[in-house]
């Protein structure tokens, strides 16, 4: 049983219908989405922990938004992506971060791929072009909004190319040959953002541009990590 089990997954119909799976928001929860807001403060805590490897505070600093994200690769040969995660932008006038929304990833390609694979992902939001993306119903990174891998260590004092709308961290678990983030989709996931704030009329935009919600307690300890991370380079100099 285990070994068809194992065929099947490895195989481009099983890895189609596993993604499919992970991905549905109909069966998220309040606490499931609270889990979400967790995990993102989770992994922003484990790459900053060495301070030779984390993200740059004045990256952090300067960015107008954070996208957090648990990717899925599966595939064989015909390669499937999903993943869900959560959004926060700073205003830019009062710099206080938005509550977060909620966001899904989905993708297929098709090409050398094998294997299966779970990445956390940070994507750091660095221009209005990338901020002008999330007013999107569905946008896709690299058409979009540029996208470069971001550098590390904390005491970075470089410049970043005024094209590059997204600096894009991420840990992979698992083997996975051809894993990119380019070719699929992110959508506004509007079922989890309606439970988890418990109105049904509640977008998106209303979230992180119009304040219609307040910060919920589940990203209050995510949002002071944000901002300790922030401010790190200028109070070690």
């Amino acid at each position: 049983m285990k070994n068809i089990l194992k065929k099947w997954l490895w195989s481009g119909i099983g890895a189609g219908m596993f993604m499919f799976a992970i991905a549905q928001p109909c069966f998220a929860s309040v606490t499931g989405l609270d889990r979400r807001i967790t995990r993102a403060k989770t992994y922003l805590d484990d790459i900053n922990m060495a301070p030779d490897r984390g993200i740059p505070a004045t990256l952090l600093s300067d960015c107008k938004g954070i996208i957090f994200m648990r990717v899925y690769n599966a595939g064989f040969v015909f390669g499937i992506k999903g993943g869900y995660g959560i959004v926060l932008v700073k205003n830019q006038r009062t710099k206080e971060w938005s509550a977060p929304a909620f966001l899904n990833y989905a993708g297929a390609s098709f090409g050398a791929q094998i294997g299966l694979q779970e990445i956390d992902a940070i994507f750091l939001i660095m221009n209005q072009k990338g901020i002008d993306m999330l007013m999107k119903t569905k946008f896709t990174i690299g058409v979009d909004a540029s996208a470069a891998a971001g550098p590390l260590g904390r005491d970075f004092a470089g410049s970043i190319g005024p094209g590059t709308a997204i600096l894009v961290y991420s840990r992979a678990k698992g083997l996975y040959a051809g894993a990119t983030f380019a070719g699929a989709a992110f959508v506004n996931d509007n079922a989890d953002n309606h439970e988890f704030y418990n109105n049904n009329e509640i977008t998106t935009r209303d979230i992180l541009f119009r304040g219609a919600v307040p910060v919920p307690q589940a990203a209050i300890p995510l949002i002071n990590d944000i901002e300790k991370y922030s401010k790190e380079y200028s109070t070690s100099k």
